[in-house]
């Protein structure tokens, strides 16, 4: 995000962001501060699909490889009797009319929520474009999360989710794709955040965000 300006911009933009990862608890231990609890896409999404059923609400789930959001959907729809998918698709778009027509196809469908899942920064991006031509309530970027519930790729041990370390499970599964993001990535942001302690001229004190 440092050298990314677009994806500041959406990043800004957003209603809500939530705590998602151990890297956030590191940075604010380091700052002084107290996160409240960490709140993740993948742990989220079955208790957002249990309350979108009592309510009767529609879900739009789009992103992933072609057919991984519907298998996804399929199996939520099994699990959680009563929970509405209003539709499902892949996560490329390579024009700007199959991008109006996905628009159209969302609203149509009646969604009030909307999940997200084309990895970062390109989900907030996403977001931050076209959220103003979008009917629905609640547009929520969810990364890797459909790949974990069509059961493309198996989740980490509840141990290492615990520590932590759920990254280094998904740099196993996925290297070729996640070595930069994650090796590289990881790096720098200790890097910054040592340089940010020695040179911090705030001392910050203890406070909840």
């Amino acid at each position: 995000m440092y050298r990314d300006q677009v994806y500041q911009w959406a990043f800004t933009h957003a209603d809500r962001i939530f705590v998602d990862g151990s890297g956030m608890a590191i940075a604010a231990r380091a700052s002084g501060m107290k996160l409240t609890e960490n709140v993740n896409g993948t742990d989220l999404f079955p208790v957002l699909c249990a309350t979108a059923a009592k309510f009767n609400t529609g879900l739009f789930l789009f992103g992933g490889q072609a057919g991984v959001a519907a298998q996804a959907a399929e199996k939520m729809t099994a699990r959680i009797p009563g929970l509405r998918i209003s539709g499902t698709r892949h996560g490329y778009l390579q024009t700007s009319d199959e991008e109006a027509e996905l628009i159209e196809t969302i609203n149509a469908s009646g969604a009030r929520i909307v999940l997200v899942g084309m990895g970062v920064p390109g989900q907030e991006i996403w977001i931050a474009r076209n959220r103003h031509r979008l009917s629905a309530r609640v547009i929520m970027g969810v990364g890797g999360l459909f790949d974990y519930y069509s059961g493309r790729i198996p989740r980490a041990p509840q141990l290492l989710r615990r520590a932590g370390l759920e990254w280094t499970w998904r740099l196993a599964m996925e290297p070729r794709r996640l070595a930069g993001r994650y090796i590289h990535g990881n790096c720098e942001f200790l890097a910054r955040l040592v340089c940010f302690k020695m040179l911090a001229p705030i001392e910050f004190g203890p406070r909840r965000i």
